[in-house]
């Protein structure tokens, strides 16, 4: 799979996925460059099927790769360094292996249970793993998640799950792919013990306190 990440080592890297990702200054970019002369949009990749292309929009200062300025959508291939005023991004191809881990968890998801809600892992190497949801948690992509599902299809901030008035709610956060429950797609749905959580083909068995 091929990914974008910053040469010097800053932040996670981003996997090159459909529809594609955009860089730029802004927060709601999926890669932040903070740096004078970079626009709020600056550069914007696209995925279609297996073309990635990158192009700049129409910014001042440009963009850069392997050294010429973008004219235009340009392909990307393993190896390539984008350059955004100084800033080096480049593409880099990691495969994730058939053992491979599913689920990185962090912050409340590495806690102990406590007898509260738990999400019983239903796929992949992990399967039968317990996760506690004791407060708010976030579920993606994306590696600073509580909850980072190593899968294409999701995007870097698919889902929350919280515990309120004594039950479990979930919602989706305008994923692109959705949220099932039970096989049927959901918005936001308060959970049942033994009810099926899927996010692409991930799936969680809900389990009550």
């Amino acid at each position: 799979m091929l990914k974008i990440q910053f040469k010097d080592g800053r932040g996670q890297p981003v996997a090159l996925v459909a529809p594609g990702c955009t860089i730029g200054k802004g927060a709601i970019n999926d890669i932040v460059i903070d740096e004078n002369g970079v626009s709020g949009f600056h550069a914007d990749i696209k995925v279609e099927a297996n073309n990635v292309t990158v192009t700049d929009v129409e910014t001042k200062t440009g963009t850069q790769l392997n050294g010429e300025l973008l004219s235009g959508p340009t392909m990307l291939h393993e190896g390539d360094v984008i350059m955004i005023q100084g800033v080096e991004l480049e593409i880099i191809n990691e495969e994730i292996g058939a053992n491979a881990k599913t689920l990185v968890l962090s912050g409340t998801a590495v806690q102990e249970s406590s007898g509260g809600w738990r999400l019983i892992a239903d796929s992949g190497p992990e399967k039968g793993q317990q996760i506690p949801v004791n407060e708010l948690i976030e579920i993606g992509r994306a590696l600073e998640c509580d909850i980072s599902i190593l899968e294409p299809a999701l995007s870097r901030k698919h889902a929350e799950l919280e515990p309120l008035d004594g039950g479990l709610v979930v919602r989706d956060l305008g994923s692109a792919n959705g949220t099932f429950v039970n096989a049927e797609k959901v918005d936001e749905q308060v959970l049942k013990d033994k009810d099926v959580l899927q996010f692409s083909k991930v799936k969680f068995i809900v389990k009550a306190p």
